[in-house]
C-alpha cells in the first residue's frame, strides 16, 4: 500500500470532526508523512501518529535501542533513512522522554511485529533485513 491509500483509509476511520476535516488531501499527506508525497518511506510525523491514534489503528511498540552502541548507530543520519527502506509499514519514531535514551518505534503491522518478536529485538530485525 502507498501513502495515499493508507491516508484515505485512516481518514475514513477518524471521528466525523477532526483536525484535518477542512484540509486538502495533499496538505494532509505533507502533515502526516515525514517525507510528504515523495519517497517510499512510511515514517509518520507527530500529526500522523495523532491521526492514527484517533482512528484507533492497532500498533506495536518497541525500544529502538537496547544499549549505547545501538544508540550511537541511531544517531547517524543514514540510520533513519535506512529505516524508511527496511520498514514496509507505517511507523513512528519517538521519545518516551527527551531527557533519556528511551527512543521507541511504533509499527502499524502485525506481521512485522511478529518477525521482530522472532528476532528478539527491533535492532536485530533491522540487522537481518536486507535492503
Amino acid at each position: 500500500m502507498n501513502k495515499q491509500s493508507i491516508t484515505k483509509l485512516v481518514l475514513d476511520n477518524l471521528p466525523e470532526k477532526h483536525a484535518w476535516s477542512d484540509l486538502p488531501f495533499e496538505k494532509i499527506l505533507f502533515q502526516w508523512w515525514a517525507t510528504g508525497r515523495s519517497q517510499n518511506s512510511l515514517r509518520l510525523t507527530d500529526d500522523g501518529k495523532h491521526a492514527f491514534d484517533q482512528a484507533e489503528i492497532v500498533y506495536y511498540e518497541y525500544p529502538l535501542v537496547n544499549n549505547d552502541d545501538e544508540l550511537e548507530e541511531v544517531r547517524q543520519t543514514k540510520f533513519i533513512l535506512e529505516l524508511g527502506k527496511k520498514i514496509n509499514c507505517p511507523f513512528y519514531v519517538g521519545y518516551k522522554t527527551r531527557m533519556t535514551k528511551s527512543i521507541y518505534v511504533r509499527l502499524y503491522d502485525s506481521k512485522i511485529a511478529m518477525l521482530i518478536n522472532l528476532y528478539g529485538s527491533f535492532h536485530d530485525y533491522l540487522q537481518a533485513k536486507k535492503i
